[in-house]
């Protein structure tokens, strides 16, 4: 068991290297000008995106019009309770918070639980629409995603959680367009559900608050939203159900057994896989977005700042 544990301690600390290790110098390839338009990109996108508070979770979401329509995942603004159907699709239910607090680059206001779209089907895929009822700073255009291909150069700006409510951007490409076989969720039976629609596979660090993030092109335009990270080894993910278990029933998980050694590397796996990235992830093709979102004529110079 010792063993055991050292080997998982000495994987954690290689496999978090990876993870944090310094970016590479800029590449003979790359010219001043690219490295200088991400710069730009940034400035001029980030009154686009909001951090938004559901309950005791943080998640991303961009605004979609003027009229402060903000498109993220469904599952930041609430549990889902997946009960599966015949046909096998699902019916999706949010437990939803009364109020959600949303913070802006000029702001922080709450919105009512009634500002959310009541849409099963964008739940169903795990998109949604929150409507502030304020004016937005600016906002994003909806691209056709249906002509993006794998290898296409994409960004994404969101508000990963190590990053402490600091917008960060991205940068990245489309890998694959595929129906991901990931684990999504359980039923309300217990069992594992996967969605059966298409989604974009990412590689860029995608972790904990990017979810709702919008996968954006090389024209400013939003093509997806992002809705998962990438596949955990089987044992990562068994010892962070355990930990999950443990911290959820204190007190009949200490009647187990568990030694304190074995109870922290189980603390050390649960912070490991919800705050470090598996590299990739996967986004959910605005196509999909079945709530009716009035988009706006302008274009990204001459948004209202």
């Amino acid at each position: 068991m010792k063993r055991l544990i050292i080997v998982t301690l000495i994987s954690f600390s290689v496999l978090s290297s990876a993870q944090v290790a310094p970016p590479k110098r800029q590449s003979k390839h790359q010219t001043q000008d690219e490295a200088d338009n991400f710069q730009q990109r940034y400035e001029d996108l980030k009154c686009a995106l909001v951090i938004i508070q559901s309950g005791n979770k943080l998640g991303t979401g961009f605004y979609a019009n003027g009229s402060g329509d903000v498109v993220t995942a469904s599952h930041v603004l609430g549990d889902q309770l997946i009960n599966p159907l015949a046909d096998g699709r699902a019916q999706i239910a949010l437990v939803q918070p009364t109020t959600y607090r949303v913070k802006n680059s000029k702001e922080e206001f709450d919105v009512p639980a009634s500002g959310l779209s009541l849409n099963a089907d964008d739940w169903q895929v795990d998109l949604a629409v929150l409507r502030t009822g304020r004016p937005a700073p600016c906002w994003l255009q909806i691209a056709n995603d249906k002509d993006v291909k794998p290898g296409q150069h994409v960004i994404t700006m969101g508000f990963p959680g190590l990053a402490f409510g600091s917008l960060t951007i991205y940068t990245g490409i489309v890998s694959a367009r595929l129906k991901s076989d990931l684990i999504a969720g359980k039923t309300i039976q217990g069992n594992a559900f996967k969605r059966t629609n298409e989604n974009f596979r990412v590689q860029m660090p995608i972790s904990t608050g990017i979810s709702g993030s919008p996968i954006i092109d090389d024209n400013n335009r939003a093509i997806a939203v992002v809705t998962q990270a990438g596949a955990w080894s089987g044992e990562l993910e068994s010892l962070t159900a355990k930990e999950r278990i443990r911290q959820q029933n204190p007190q009949t998980a200490n009647q187990s057994g568990n030694s304190e050694l074995s109870v922290a590397v189980a603390q050390l796996a649960l912070l490991f896989h919800d705050w470090m990235s598996p590299g990739y992830g996967d986004a959910v093709p605005l196509s999909y977005l079945g709530t009716k979102v009035q988009q706006d004529t302008q274009t990204p110079s001459s948004r209202v700042r």
